[in-house]
């Protein structure tokens, strides 16, 4: 299993998965251009086959950076791949402060970033189109235990 930085050869596995995970994905060419700004960052994790089978898309800017996307291959769910990855990528990335997004409802998400120590911080009141309506976005940070801290 590897936990690498994202190639550019790597966007159509990656499109791939956010058409399966989304109902609203990030398509090839939102991938390229979040690609191709020098403040992107993305790391994925690939199991013994070499196909991502989870990614994490970020931008950074003066010590921070807001997690714009992440997603598990649905073949590759529930085995820990997700918490790994993103574990793994907090550390590289080195920031003071991550920022993100998520769906009020979306309970499996809200306990990954639970479990990494990501706290609410405000709240996006109809954020989310549902086909049955919208939902509130919280915005979660995550900071980086001070070293010496329990």
């Amino acid at each position: 299993m590897v936990i690498r930085e994202i190639k550019e050869a790597d966007l159509d596995a990656i499109a791939d998965i956010e058409v399966a995970a989304f109902s609203r994905p990030l398509t090839r060419d939102d991938l390229v251009s979040l690609y191709q700004k020098p403040v992107f960052r993305g790391f994925l994790l690939a199991p013994d086959d070499g196909l991502p089978a989870c990614y994490a898309l970020f931008l950074t800017a003066g010590g921070a950076a807001d997690l714009v996307s992440t997603a598990t291959a649905a073949h590759a769910r529930r085995r820990g791949y997700a918490m790994r990855l993103l574990r793994e990528s907090l550390y590289r990335l080195a920031v003071d402060a991550v920022t993100l997004e998520v769906a009020v409802d979306n309970a499996g998400a809200l306990a990954l970033y639970a479990g990494l120590g990501f706290d609410e911080v405000g709240r996006r009141p109809d954020y989310y189109r549902r086909p049955g309506g919208r939902v509130d976005a919280l915005i979660l940070r995550w900071r980086p235990v001070p070293q010496g801290s329990a």
